[in-house]
């Protein structure tokens, strides 16, 4: 199982950027993100801007990696005609998306990093200090967390036939309802309880407390908590769409239905 767990994460990174459309995504649109970040909050204090550019445009990047790679994959799979034939291969369908979403993942993460260094490097923006441990260690749940929820989505998209519709639909809506840029505090209250319902909006608070002057893991506990909540909650989900995908495939037999 792990093998081949690995051999598609490593099938994935490399058919993902084969493509021109996901180089774009990767490489070009961080900076694009970044600058316009940069000129919203340029002449604020450098914790915000940390919080609200580096941190804000970087999970732009991630965000958009994983929503194209998680929903077009499995429109392109089905497109191929291949998509019932992953599902019925020795290596659970399950493995399988989950190794595409890691493949995803750390492109994400290289194009975190790409923004970053064109922020640090191009506009002098400095890393506010922080304790190393606690700020990896939320990444690393963080990542956990967005695994876990785009598991979901690949899941629901599977369901669907209008994979293009809605990935285009949710891609632009999630920088604005999770607060990528702005905090939630400024959006209308009929939006909110939508926000909290999301684990990207407690995702990246958990970062920015991370990364706050003396942090300590007490002003982390109540986004891990909230975090921590969604991604059982979203277990489940995503279990309850697997079941959906099976009797789909195994009793309709319209999993590739096009």
């Amino acid at each position: 199982m792990m093998r081949a767990l690995l051999h598609t994460v490593k099938v994935q990174m490399g058919l993902s950027i084969a493509r021109p459309m996901f180089k774009f995504i990767i490489i070009v649109n961080p900076l694009f993100l970044a600058t316009l970040a940069f000129f919203i909050y340029g002449s604020s204090s450098p914790e915000r801007l940390f919080h609200y550019v580096v941190l804000g445009s970087g999970f732009m990047a991630l965000w958009s990696s994983i929503v194209y790679s998680s929903a077009s994959d499995v429109q392109r799979e089905r497109f191929y005609g291949t998509l019932e034939l992953l599902f019925v291969a020795p290596v659970s369908f399950a493995a399988i998306l989950i190794g595409k979403i890691i493949g995803n993942m750390v492109w994400g993460l290289i194009s975190m990093g790409i923004a970053f260094l064109y922020l640090a490097l191009l506009f002098r923006i400095e890393v506010p200090a922080m304790q190393p441990l606690l700020f990896f260690g939320s990444l690393v749940f963080v990542l956990i967390a967005i695994s876990v929820f785009s598991f979901f989505l690949s899941l629901a998209f599977t369901l669907s036939r209008q994979t293009n519709a809605l990935m285009n639909f949710i891609e632009y809506p999630i920088y604005l309802v999770c607060g990528f840029l702005f905090p939630i505090s400024i959006l209308p209250d009929w939006v909110k309880p939508i926000s909290y319902l999301l684990p990207p909006t407690w995702a990246i608070e958990l970062l920015r407390k991370a990364t706050e002057a003396n942090a300590t893991f007490s002003g982390v506990a109540m986004p891990l908590t909230a975090l921590l909540a969604l991604v059982l909650i979203y277990i489940v989900f995503g279990y309850f769409c697997y079941r959906a995908v099976e009797n789909k495939a195994r009793i309709n037999g319209k999993l590739g239905v096009y």
